[in-house]
């Protein structure tokens, strides 16, 4: 009797499976490779013009923001610009007031430091999801742009933070480094592959520093955690599931290496070893295994000259982008845009977002200020642009095959990131005892994840 029982429950069960299998093979899933199927926004209308527009801006932006307006007022004269300049402290207090409060400019320009945490900012509902507006707008489209790296501003399918410039973790070594480590360009390629080079060098010089930056003012293991978590892509909170997001293995990799040259002894003092123009044939070439900078547009002459010079001593440069931890490549996005829900001219701000991503302000150069680009920093997220943003006018340019090279090279990120700056402090906070030799790592680890959970709830 029990063997009929069961016999019967199982019957019903492999029944019961074979409905389920029926009602999914309804909508069967899309087979690899298959785009997604395209949003319908037939439902969305353009907002109504007001014929105003409200924004602010500081100093730092005026280089961005001046030729932006004088392109947006010849081409619509009819609205009326109020733009209002602060001070960069008294721009993002006021931003971080009156956006929440449902005030404010109707578009926000910001960067990192803006606000404490954009990913939380996003959270909030504050920003217009600007997907419906690139959909029926027939004068722009999203493919005319870096899409890794514009996608940086979506949060929960909607695209509330619009990127206009990126760094990427652009590095420098040379051949001659790499044939004494028994490694090749090839092999710097994966996360892996970066910090074994970086242990080879490190144990061939160990009194060397891991990055060179020609703009670096404090001591390099700071510059080390500054740099490395970053290019790692530690993004340590996945707001969208609300979990603390951690690859321990990864993030103890990035802490050793940061550990591995980590000189308490260091003088920083000595500021000829950042003198790159100053180094001669066979002295200050392996004084760092990577030069390193936070390269864009408007510093790659600086970059090139590096090049140029160690061309003029018979070494080759090689040029990489440092693997995230999972093998790809993280951009940091710069300066950014987003329009608030709560702006009273949302077209007008809209045309105005236009005209910041377009080739004129992307690629433009300020031929007053030395021929710097307007975006001042970074790359442009404009793809007709990028070549434009690097013409110097002068023997600086890159052309023909190099500057092909370069441009697939710095347009190949595979996500961008806006990193809260508190994370830093996390490190700064909770590792550094393990990274001074003070502290176990388990000690150190726990403490640091504890203060991102609760990060995470506050």
């Amino acid at each position: 009797m029990k063997t009929r029982i069961l016999s019967i429950i199982l019957t019903l069960a492999l029944l019961l499976s074979a409905l389920a299998g029926c009602g999914k093979s309804e909508d069967p899933a899309k087979p690899d490779g298959q785009p997604e199927t395209e949003a319908d926004y037939s439902w969305f209308s353009m907002p109504e013009e007001t014929g105003k527009l409200v924004l602010y801006t500081t100093e730092r932006y005026g280089s961005l923001y001046d030729p932006a307006i004088r392109v947006f007022q010849e081409k619509y004269p009819e609205i009326e610009v109020s733009c209002r300049t602060y001070g960069e402290d008294e721009c993002q207090t006021v931003l971080r007031a009156e956006v929440p409060a449902g005030g404010g400019p109707d578009l926000v320009l910001f960067q990192s430091s803006t606000f404490p945490d954009i990913y939380k900012t996003m959270q909030t509902g504050l920003f217009e999801d600007l997907n419906p507006y690139f959909a029926v707008d027939d004068e722009i489209a999203l493919s005319e742009f870096l899409g890794p790296v514009m996608d940086g501003g979506v949060f929960g399918g909607e695209r509330l933070v619009i990127p206009l410039n990126y760094d990427v973790p652009l590095i420098m070594t040379t051949e001659s480094i790499l044939a004494e480590l028994g490694m090749s360009a090839e092999d710097l390629k994966t996360c892996d592959g970066f910090c074994e080079g970086a242990a080879r060098f490190h144990e061939k010089y160990p009194d060397t520093t891991l990055f060179f930056d020609m703009a670096q003012a404090y001591s390099p293991y700071l510059y080390d955690i500054r740099t490395l978590y970053k290019n790692f892509g530690f993004q340590f909170i996945d707001f969208e599931a609300g979990e603390v997001d951690i690859d321990e293995a990864r993030f103890r990799q990035c802490m050793d290496l940061v550990k591995l040259f980590y000189d308490p002894d260091y003088d920083g003092s000595d500021m000829s070893k950042w003198d790159i123009y100053g180094y001669s044939a066979g002295e200050g070439l392996n004084q760092r295994f990577f030069m390193y900078d936070d390269c864009s547009a408007t510093d790659f002459m600086s970059c090139n000259n590096s090049r140029q010079y160690l061309n003029s001593v018979g070494e080759e440069p090689v040029f990489f982008l440092q693997s995230d931890q999972h093998d790809g490549v993280t951009a940091e996005m710069k300066f950014c845009a987003a329009i608030p829900k709560a702006s009273h001219n949302k077209a007008a701000a809209w045309k105005f977002l236009k005209i910041l991503l377009s080739d004129e302000i992307q690629g433009g150069h300020d031929k007053n200020n030395a021929n710097a680009v307007y975006l001042q920093i970074g790359f442009p997220v404009r793809l007709s642009a990028f070549r434009s943003a690097l013409d110097y006018g002068n023997e600086l340019t890159p052309v023909g095959p190099e500057m092909d090279a370069f441009t697939e090279l710095v347009q190949s990120p595979t996500q961008a990131l806006m990193i809260p700056q508190v994370y830093r402090q996390f490190i700064d906070e909770h590792m550094m005892p393990y990274i001074r030799g003070e502290k176990p790592w388990d000690d150190c680890y726990k403490k640091f994840l504890g203060a991102v959970e609760l990060y995470k709830d506050e």
